[in-house]
């Protein structure tokens, strides 16, 4: 089968939805399918203009140009390029999805069309009745052009299934330990957020929450890239709480480093007020690390629930610190091997069979409508 991938950002840009598309990717290649990635070329964390083409271990890559802006970026698609395969998946609800379903109308764009939702776009208050207006008009209008909607969470599910029937709940998949094995080490109470620093993640609220517990067992440790949001304002508060003691930005280091962390850590935290899934959550729960989990978003109430592994808190200081003080003296072996079970079910062998089943459903449902029409 030829699969063409569509995202806005891709490799050497990192986060959760590159890693999707990535790990998606590759498990269709191993499984002997011809593969094609296209994304912008302009890598959004650095500024960086990056090559038309590029080749990741056999994962071939091909970047077009842009404009307009960052979250709905204008570009052109070589339509014969599209119609010459036999699926063409996209990543995410942006212009390329309204795009390619106003070709579809015209006639120009004939391959089937999947969509992943990937939380939609809703990951910030901004613009809330905007943001609506568009989803209710707009995006329920492209979406009745796709062939089938990949809605990634529970809460994707809910929201896409009252605008498009073609919605279903295919989850997200996680590469499990994906830094690699653990050294053998005794672990302690540090608890660990890792991912982007982006304004939905609250780390600001997160920073001041754990400066504020009066018994702190361990440090929280932020690792990330320091050009996913404004590290400076982090820098700055812990300096302006006093609490570098207990609190350690960990910045653009590599999975060694990430790994030494994760060795000494019993807990994961987030305090995110909006996701679409909440992927590094996850991973780091296939390494035994138990949640602290905000309860705004419905994934991290999922995951709590459902693995009956840690613990949920509100925006209130008294109440992070009761959740925290729960975590802590509720943990032993039993937690972390929770964690692990509930990660595993995730394991990108078993959702990439799941969306290749949806492949071949629209394949058949496309073959019997071209022969009713010839």
């Amino acid at each position: 089968m030829k699969i063409i991938h569509i995202v806005r950002q891709f490799r050497p840009s990192v986060g959760g939805l590159e890693d999707y598309v990535e790990n998606l990717a590759r498990e269709q290649l191993a499984a002997g399918h011809r593969v094609l990635v296209i994304t912008l070329d302009t890598d959004f964390q650095t500024d960086e203009t990056l090559p038309a083409r590029a080749n990741y271990d056999g994962l071939e890559v091909q970047r077009v140009s842009w404009r307009f802006s960052r979250r709905y970026s204008l570009c052109r698609l070589d339509m014969a390029t599209l119609n010459a395969v036999d699926i063409v998946h996209v990543h995410a609800i942006d212009f390329f999805v309204d795009y390619l379903a106003a070709m579809k109308r015209l006639g120009a764009f004939t391959a089937p069309l999947l969509v992943s939702t990937h939380g939609g776009f809703f990951h910030t208050a901004k613009n809330q009745r905007l943001k609506q207006l568009f989803f209710r008009t707009v995006t329920r209008a492209t979406l009745s052009m796709a062939d089938a909607v990949l809605s990634c969470s529970t809460n994707d599910q809910a929201l896409f299934s009252s605008i498009s029937k073609q919605a279903q709940l295919v989850n997200n998949g996680i590469r499990l330990r994906k830094f690699g094995a653990l050294a053998d080490v005794e672990r302690g109470n540090d608890i660990v957020y890792l991912g982007r620093f982006s304004s939905n993640k609250r780390m600001p609220w997160l920073i001041q929450a754990y400066a504020a517990l009066s018994n702190p067992r361990g440090k929280l440790k932020i690792i990330g890239r320091s050009k996913t949001g404004d590290t400076s304002t982090l820098v700055a508060l812990i300096e302006q709480l006093g609490c570098a003691d207990r609190v350690e930005l960990v910045l653009d280091v590599g999975d060694d480093v990430i790994a030494h962390h994760l060795a000494t850590a019993r807990f994961t935290v987030s305090a995110s007020e909006y996701e679409g899934f909440g992927l590094g959550v996850v991973e780091l729960m296939s390494y035994g690390l138990v949640p602290l989990l905000c309860s705004a978003p419905p994934s991290f109430n999922d995951f709590v629930r459902d693995s009956q592994s840690g613990q949920l808190f509100d925006y209130q200081f008294q109440d992070f610190e009761r959740a925290y003080e729960r975590l802590i003296g509720q943990w032993n072996p039993s937690a972390a091997n929770a964690a692990v079970l509930y990660a595993e079910q995730f394991s990108w062998v078993s959702v990439a069979q799941d969306i290749f089943s949806v492949y071949e459903r629209v394949l058949a449902s496309t073959s019997s409508r071209k022969g009713r029409a010839a």
